[in-house]
């Protein structure tokens, strides 16, 4: 894994509430960071000897570098990830590499809500 594969641009956000002046509150979905991303390719092989073809057939998988943020990410909804094709997906795994210069690879699920920037 090289740099130079980290060319596309996505955003790590987090839901947040925002209070009306007439006391209701609407959801706000707050980015924290932007961030350069690679996407990950596994073989059909690859993904039948690993037992994870039905896991990941509707899933994004990409490759970025490490960041703790990600890790925090995992499992909490309130945390997504906005691609390019301005989907909006949540961390479903991540195999974090803390290495110096690491690269973590992260799976997606599609949130099922785009956003328009």
């Amino acid at each position: 894994m090289t740099l130079s594969r980290l060319r596309y641009k996505a955003s790590l956000n987090k839901l947040g509430y925002e209070e009306l002046s007439n006391g209701n509150t609407i959801d706000t979905n707050e980015k924290l960071f932007d961030f350069y991303f690679g996407y990950y390719k596994q073989s059909l092989s690859q993904s039948v000897s690993s037992n994870a073809f039905d896991y990941l057939k509707d899933k994004v998988t990409i490759v970025v570098r490490h960041d703790d943020r990600f890790v925090t990410a995992m499992n909490d909804t309130n945390y997504t990830i906005t691609l390019p094709n301005t989907k909006t997906y949540n961390v479903a795994s991540i195999n974090p590499d803390y290495e110096v210069n690491g690269y973590d690879t992260i799976v997606l699920s599609v949130t099922g809500t785009t956003t328009n920037d």
